[in-house]
Parts: C-alpha cells; structure tokens; sequence
C-alpha cells in the first residue's frame, strides 16, 4: 500500500520544479482519497535538498523530473540520479521541454531511474513556456499545460492502484514494461560553452519535427 509519494527534480530555471510537484499532489490526493491511511506529498530538489539521504522503498512513489537539454538530461542531474537508491520504488519519470522535441531525453531518464533501483511504469513529457508573450523576455514564471498534467496524474494513480493493491508481494499484479523509443545520447554538448549549447539548441529545434505539447506512456 503507497503511504507516501516523492517529488525529486532538477529545475535550474524553475518549470521542471513546477511540473514535478504538480503532477505529484495530484497523484498523492488521488491516492490518499481512496486510501485507509493518509498519503503524504512531499517534494525535493535532488541538488541541493541532498536528495541521496530521501529513502524509497515498496510504499513510496517517486514522482522523477528533469528538464531537457538539447535533447538529453543535464549531466548534473544525471549524475545526482545514479547516487539516489530506488528499492524498487514504482515512478513515474517526467521531463520537461522548451523546443520542438525532447529528443532521447525521456528515454534517458527512464534508464537512469531503472539503473538507479527505481520500477518505472509510466513516462510524460511535457513543453513548458518561459515566454510571456511573443517577443517578450523571460517571463517571470514558467507557463506549464495544468490539464495535460492532471490527465496523466489520473491516468498514473489508477495504474498505481492497480499495482499496489494487494499487500502481499507474489499476488500483485506485474506491470509490463514501459516502452519509450530513444536511445542513450553521447552527452559532448553538455561540456561546451553556454553560448555554443545556445546555437546548438537552436539547431536541434530547426531539424526536429514539432511534437505535441504533451505525451506520456503508461
């Protein structure tokens, strides 16, 4: 039975933050409105919340955002990953995106997660705006697709319900495998100036084909 789910991100300019926690209030207020025992919500920032002393094990769920960096996860955050222990914590692993493509981003953070003792069964990746309007700055806070987010989080509680039903370990029901399609990137563009990763995500957004706002695989 889940009794607890865990946001842990890497967000340096705030919207995979907001994505993270998002999705996981929504995922633990499902569980815990069906649940005999409370489910607590609580969130980290896996670089400096010194996500390696946060503890997982078979009642927790670990909500795992990044953000996406030319098509890859940043090696700061990849790297903060492999020191978290999963036990075979359920997660839903979730990246964030600026461009026209999250590239092999959604792919990597799923292995890193499974690489690091995580049970991932399920996978979204989400656009988020840093735009106020066209040809404005920065914005002061992230835009992020609030319905798209809560259909996932609905779509992965009820998956989660179904796996962490029953208390006995050998009669629960055994997730099939996440598929998502990519591949682990070499990941040279990450040790580059900023300035050159700023053309070379330009280029990237240029050659790739514009996705959907959101997608996710459960």
């Amino acid at each position: 039975m889940i009794r607890k789910v865990i946001g842990i991100y890497y967000s340096p300019a705030g919207g995979t933050k907001m994505l993270t926690e998002t999705l996981a209030r929504k995922i633990g207020a499902i569980l815990d409105d069906c649940s005999p025992l409370d489910v607590s919500v609580e969130c980290h920032d896996m670089l400096s919340d010194q996500g390696s002393d946060i503890v997982f094990g078979d009642e927790t769920v670990a909500v795992i955002g990044m953000p996406v960096y030319v098509g890859k996860i940043p090696l700061p955050a990849a790297a903060a990953l492999r020191s978290l222990a999963g036990n075979g914590a359920m997660t839903m692993t979730v990246v964030s995106y600026g461009g026209r493509k999250y590239g092999n981003a959604l792919f990597e953070l799923k292995r890193l997660a499974e690489e690091s003792g995580f049970k991932a069964i399920g996978a979204g990746a989400f656009m988020i705006s840093y735009m106020a309007r066209r040809g404005s700055s920065r914005g002061a806070s992230p835009v992020i697709d609030v319905d798209a987010i809560s259909d996932f989080g609905k779509a992965a509680s009820e998956k989660i319900k179904r796996l962490a039903g029953c208390e006995i370990e050998e009669l629960r029901i055994k997730p099939m495998p996440v598929e998502v399609s990519g591949r682990m990137p070499v990941h040279k563009i990450s040790r580059i100036s900023p300035k050159a990763a700023a053309i070379a995500q330009g280029v990237f957004n240029k050659m790739s084909v514009l996705r959907r706002r959101s997608e996710w695989f459960l």
